[in-house]
């Protein structure tokens, strides 16, 4: 369970490490969410930029930028409906871009087979 101003990790390659949010997609009144729903956050904690290749411009994230998201994997434990109960170590998440294309082409970590769009269910080796 997710809900504003709760720091998230973020699991892929761009340059941002946490992320927090402070709006929920899925409507205005919406006080929580969980995994395989958007989020928009700001980015807090960045790692330094690496040296590029001669010829290459990589356009890097700076603290304060706003950034949307998919939930991946969450701490709350959530049950399915045979009975296992899920629960991760920290909220993590995918940067995305404006037309719910992922920011990177890797991810690390695994994920549940509860997020429901396939392209984002392929870039996971394992899925819980």
């Amino acid at each position: 369970m997710i809900i504003k101003k709760t720091w998230i990790n973020v699991a892929d390659q761009t340059n941002v490490e946490w992320l927090q949010t402070f709006h929920l997609y899925k409507g205005f009144w919406r006080k929580s969410t969980s995994i395989g729903f958007f989020l928009k956050g700001s980015v807090r904690i960045i790692q330094p930029p690496r040296v590029g290749y001669k010829g290459h411009k990589f356009k890097f994230n700076k603290k304060g930028n706003i950034c949307r998201a998919i939930i991946v994997r969450q701490a709350f434990p959530l049950t399915r409906k045979d009975g296992i109960s899920i629960c991760f170590k920290q909220n993590t998440g995918l940067l995305i871009k404006k037309k719910q294309n992922l920011k990177s082409k890797f991810s690390f970590g695994p994920s549940t087979i509860l997020i429901k769009r396939k392209k984002f269910k392929s870039i996971f080796k394992t899925l819980v």
